[in-house]
């Protein structure tokens, strides 16, 4: 799992770090700032890498629902 799906999936189950990233909004290198200080590591090139992978799939939406996802989109925020 690379540190961007741990990222994602982590803040699936942690609503504080959840509501952090909301309040951050679209930019990516605060989001990934954000990340890095809570001891991620991946850059915006990395996010940007993954973000040309294709696009969220339904699976994944359903797993964000009111959430963040990093990546595929380079940022979604939903809620």
């Amino acid at each position: 799992m690379s540190q961007i799906e741990k990222f994602n999936k982590d803040l699936a189950s942690n609503k504080e770090m959840m509501e952090d990233v909301k309040k951050i909004g679209n930019d990516i290198a605060k989001i990934v700032s954000y990340a890095n200080s809570k001891g991620y590591s991946f850059t915006v090139d990395d996010v940007k890498a993954s973000a040309k992978q294709g696009e969220i799939s339904e699976e994944q939406l359903g797993k964000v629902a009111g959430g963040v996802i990093l990546g595929k989109a380079e940022a979604v925020i939903l809620g």
